[in-house]
């Protein structure tokens, strides 16, 4: 299942195309309502997904990248791993958006460390 899920990302950064939102209940990469080509202008400010996974430049104002799409699948990664969503103890809120951007990220369990 990994190996798939890299090719889909990897496939899609060669296309230059960004994701925007990889997760849904059952964790597959498949819901491209809102992909867009990566050179494609939008004005728009709207910051799609769900917080644990957004990258966290995209909440200071920057626009969804190739890089936003990688932070976001380590993300999810890290769910298949320790079988605990990212932030699970924490509120989805703006605190936890303030704390994203300060540098907080799920712990890495040293069953995985490299």
């Amino acid at each position: 299942m990994y190996n798939n899920l890299t090719v889909v990302l990897k496939n899609l950064n060669n296309s230059e195309v960004i994701g925007h939102d990889f997760l849904n209940e059952v964790c597959i990469i498949g819901d491209f309502g809102i992909s867009k080509p990566a050179n494609s202008i939008t004005d728009t400010k709207e910051i799609y997904g769900v917080i644990p996974y957004i990258a966290p430049e995209i909440f200071n104002g920057e626009k969804y990248t190739t890089a936003s799409d990688i932070y976001s699948f380590g993300m999810i990664m890290w769910e298949m791993i320790t079988a605990q969503k990212p932030f699970f103890d924490r509120n989805h809120d703006e605190f936890l958006i303030l704390d994203i951007l300060n540098g907080l990220r799920p712990d890495t369990m040293d069953e995985i460390k490299l």
